[in-house]
Formats: structure tokens, C-alpha cells, sequence
């Protein structure tokens, strides 16, 4: 009886297993022609930039290169305006922004703008423009009038901007990882701070993907803030395969399909194309980029039968709650739901009543929501 249930789980974990991952692959091997922020067209290629270098490479949806476009000084982060050109920030010192036509000419479109990171189309009559050492945000007209839009605002080397599902701007900061949303009154909200450096981000599935340089690995932040390590393990290279085990290398620019399951990465050490597919479908790596003191510990024994142990802290006195759901999210059991002091805590989970499967313990407090996964195996 046990090896028939055991056979069961195995074939049902597998079936879990393959409805929820996200496969890392590598579609461009390095060293390339980019390192930088990349476009996606309406064809489905790539415009990558090369912001080591004077380049844009333009990338089939086969993976072949060929360089679009070059001149420039150091080309950051692009996008296509409603007149199908390509806008290249460009000679940050020097304040430039260029434009491609669909045919691969170069002109100058903006010349005096300070430190332009990135570019961002609002409307078919506007582009905003971030400068990355003055922290501000312009609004530009397609006739390159521009004047000062935001300042400030906790803006600290701004290097994105995308649009949440609800229209809301959303800024990034290279220097300090944070993402800000703002209102339509400009108010800025911060909504995330990340590990390390963010190098570009892109908003698919309704979610927040953004790279991180310094610690090699992709996050994902939901329209709540709440921020898991999507993909990568943190050690620097160039493995494929499920996003928990793959490893990227100065993880940079960032797009995403139309339909939002698959997003390409350009790799900056490594100067290479990465994808992750299957992106809609689930998620694998849950555990929460944790405020200092806060932590979920994996609950041992795992897997256990009928009761396992299950190990949190929190650093200050707070509301707890931990709860038990099963694989379609139904909550079994209602563990801890109490003030408690700053501490660490043991509680125990009894399956006793349940059957053979996998579960999900989540715990939150305060602004910090964390998700285990657990195998009761009879």
C-alpha cells in the first residue's frame, strides 16, 4: 500500500514539478556584440545595446546577430517611439539622445540632456528621459523640446521606467535596487528594494521581472511589493536549465514576449542571451527576499510523516500569522494567528487528518510574506 501511495506522490510531484517550472536556456552565447538593455520590435527581435562599446546588435528570434547600428558612446537603455524609430541614450557626459531609423540611420535627436540613462514613451506625443547622476526624470516632445518633469523623490541613479497594469509610472534605481511607483498626482511610493544594483526591468503576467547585476539573479515583485527570487542561484555563470539551478553572470538587460511567457536576458560579464520559459506558468522559487531578522526555516524532518517542526523569527513585536494551504490553495490549517514578541519560535505542523501530498506553510508579518514547501509522505 505504502509503495503504491509513494508511486502516486512521485508521479504527482513530477506533474507539479513540470506545470510549474521556468526553464533557463541561452539563446546567444557569449562574448557578443551587447551587454546592455534590450528591445523588443513588433517582429519579434532584439535591439540590444553594447554600453562597454558604440554598438546596437540586433538579434533575430533565431538567435543570429548583426550589428543595426554603431557610433555611439556608451548606449543604454532604448525604445521604439511612435514613429517605428529606435531612441538610443547616448555620450552620458556629453547628454545625447540618438535615433535609428527602421533602415539603420543615425541621427541626433536630443543633445543636451545630462547623464540619460534610459527612455520611456508615455503617449504617441511624449517621452520621458531619465539622467542618472542629477536623479531627474524629463519629459520630451518628438520635436526634442523637453523640461524638467520629477526630482528628487528618493530617485538615486534612476535607470528604468514602465508603466504597472493600472497606467502608473514605475521608476528604478540602478544605485540602490529601489522601484518607485508614481501616481498621477507624481506622488512617489516606494514599492520594492532590492539586493544590489538593478539593471533594467520589465513588467509582464502582472508582475515586476527586474535583473540584479551584483548578486546574479532575476526577481520577481508583485503590484503589493512582495518580492521573490525568481530565477537564479547567486553563483556567477552560465548553467542552464530550471531556474533554481541556473546561474546567470552580471545579469542586465530584460525583456519579455507579447504574451509574457518568456523573457530574455542579456548577461553583462558574459555577453550573452539568456530565456527563461514558461514564465506564466507557476512559480518555483518562492522563498521572499526577507527584511533583516525575519525568516521561515525549511520545517524538518521533510518529507514527514505525520508531524514536522517548523522554525521563525521576527525582529520586533508584531501580528504573526502561519498558515498551512494545499496544492490548490485550499487552507487546511491555521497554525499561529498572535502578537508576538521579537523572538524565534518553533510550532508543529500535524498531518495526521491529511493526505499524502505536497503543502504550502506561508507566514506573514508585518510587510513580509514567505512561502515554504512541504512532502507529507503515509
Amino acid at each position: 500500500m505504502k509503495k503504491t501511495i509513494f508511486t502516486v506522490l512521485a508521479v504527482f510531484l513530477c506533474l507539479f514539478q513540470t506545470s510549474f517550472s521556468q526553464t533557463v536556456s541561452t539563446l546567444v552565447p557569449g562574448p557578443s556584440t551587447f551587454d546592455d538593455c534590450l528591445t523588443l520590435d513588433a517582429d519579434g527581435n532584439i535591439f540590444a545595446s553594447r554600453y562597454s562599446g558604440t554598438t546596437i546588435t540586433k538579434i533575430t528570434p533565431d538567435g543570429m546577430t548583426s550589428i543595426f547600428a554603431s557610433g555611439f558612446n556608451a548606449p543604454n537603455g532604448t525604445a521604439f517611439g511612435p514613429d517605428g524609430y529606435l531612441y538610443v541614450p547616448s555620450n552620458i557626459s556629453a547628454g545625447r539622445i540618438n535615433r535609428i531609423s527602421p533602415a539603420g540611420v543615425v541621427d541626433t535627436f536630443i543633445t543636451s540632456i545630462q547623464f540619460p540613462t534610459t527612455v520611456f514613451f508615455e503617449s504617441d506625443t511624449s517621452m520621458l528621459i531619465a539622467s542618472y547622476q542629477t536623479n531627474k526624470i524629463y519629459r520630451a516632445d518628438l520635436n526634442g523640446n523637453y523640461t524638467t518633469l520629477y526630482t528628487g523623490n528618493g530617485m538615486n541613479g534612476p535607470v528604468d521606467m514602465k508603466y504597472d497594469p493600472d497606467g502608473n509610472l514605475l521608476v528604478a534605481n540602478f544605485t540602490d535596487g529601489k522601484i518607485f511607483r508614481v501616481d498621477s498626482a507624481g506622488t512617489f511610493t516606494q514599492l520594492a528594494d532590492l539586493p544590489g544594483t538593478l539593471g533594467f526591468m520589465v513588467v509582464a503576467n502582472g508582475y515586476i521581472y527586474s535583473t540584479a547585476l551584483q548578486v546574479n539573479k532575476i526577481y520577481r515583485t508583485s503590484m503589493n511589493g512582495d518580492t521573490v527570487t525568481f530565477a537564479g542561484t547567486g553563483a556567477p555563470g552560465q548553467v542552464n536549465g530550471p531556474v533554481n539551478s541556473a546561474t546567470f553572470n552580471g545579469p542586465n538587460g530584460i525583456t519579455a514576449s507579447p504574451t509574457g511567457d518568456t523573457l530574455f536576458i542579456s548577461d553583462y560579464n558574459s555577453r550573452s542571451l539568456r530565456l527563461i520559459t514558461g514564465v506564466s506558468v507557476g512559480v518555483v522559487n518562492i522563498s521572499t527576499i526577507a527584511p533583516d531578522g525575519y525568516s521561515l526555516k525549511q520545517n524538518y524532518p521533510n518529507p514527514f510523516n505525520p508531524s514536522t517542526k517548523i522554525e521563525f523569527s521576527i525582529p520586533e513585536r508584531g501580528l504573526v500569522s502561519i498558515k498551512v494551504y494545499d496544492n490548490v490553495g485550499r487552507e487546511v490549517s491555521n497554525l499561529i494567528n498572535e502578537t508576538l514578541s521579537a523572538g524565534t519560535y518553533k510550532t508543529e505542523f500535524n498531518g495526521s487528518n491529511l493526505s499524502s501530498g505536497t503543502y504550502f506553510v506561508r507566514m506573514s508579518s508585518g510587510s513580509f510574506t514567505t512561502t515554504r514547501i512541504m512532502t507529507l509522505i503515509k
